[in-house]
């Protein structure tokens, strides 16, 4: 039997990068799987691809009605939900403080952390006693990378989004923990340089394990904080970065 038999899991943003990693696993590990993202080709080809105990669900995280649409497909499923995992975040291009405007500013939180908020807020009515969820905050959250203030904020916010969901969350049994991944190799990732695989490489070589990581290694620490491998473990961070923020 796999660490997640016969659960039902939600994975926002599942369709690429690390949420697809993510969905791709939980299925290996005896999940049912509902993914969601904006762009319907992105939710059809995932389906197709993963098989049929994924379903797809149209919607950005970032909107209430969309976050309220979820709620009801889930409804219709006719089951509780195991799993939350909080995924959908962006960023914009490096922008200092004084030149970012609101827009810019809305853009990035509006997704990272009020999206994160309301759709736990939304999605933990309809989870079963002792579920988990799993927040995706990053190694941004501690650090202050110049350009990227809200991103590395509205992170931070998120972790500490996994502290009070536990603390409130006691009495049902729900387990709330984030995990930070560091530079891991998705299409996001290369897009955010451009595509530069020199710039790529310097990054590598400032983690020590001398490699940017890979979804499917962000996927693993997901699937162990989600299961009941990870019992004794509430509230807490589990940093991925190959010691990128530790050493």
């Amino acid at each position: 039997m796999g660490l997640l038999e016969g659960k039902l899991a939600v994975v926002t943003a599942g369709t690429a990068g690390i949420g697809r990693a993510v969905a791709a696993r939980f299925l290996t590990e005896g999940a049912d799987v509902v993914v969601t993202s904006p762009f319907q080709a992105e939710l059809d080809e995932t389906v197709a691809t993963l098989g049929p105990r994924v379903t797809g669900v149209r919607g950005d995280a970032s909107d209430l009605a969309d976050l309220d649409a979820l709620a009801e497909a889930l409804r219709a499923i006719g089951r509780p939900v195991d799993v939350l995992v909080v995924n959908a975040g962006r960023d914009v291009p490096a922008t200092a403080i004084v030149d970012t405007r609101p827009e810019m500013f809305d853009t990035v939180a509006n997704l990272n952390f009020r999206g994160a908020f309301f759709t736990t807020s939304t999605i933990v009515p309809l989870m079963r006693d002792g579920g988990t969820i799993v927040l995706t905050a990053s190694i941004a959250g501690h650090n202050g990378g110049p350009g990227h203030a809200v991103y590395n904020a509205t992170k931070a916010a998120v972790r500490s989004l996994a502290r009070t969901l536990t603390a409130e969350l006691r009495d049902r049994r729900i387990r709330a923990n984030a995990v930070s991944p560091g530079p891991t190799g998705t299409q996001g990732f290369s897009d955010f340089f451009d595509g530069d695989q020199e710039v790529i490489a310097q990054v590598a070589a400032l983690i020590p394990v001398g490699r940017i990581g890979r979804p499917e290694e962000i996927a693993a620490a997901v699937t162990f904080l989600a299961s009941d491998e990870s019992s004794f473990v509430a509230g807490a961070e589990l940093v991925v970065d190959g010691g990128m923020s530790q050493v």
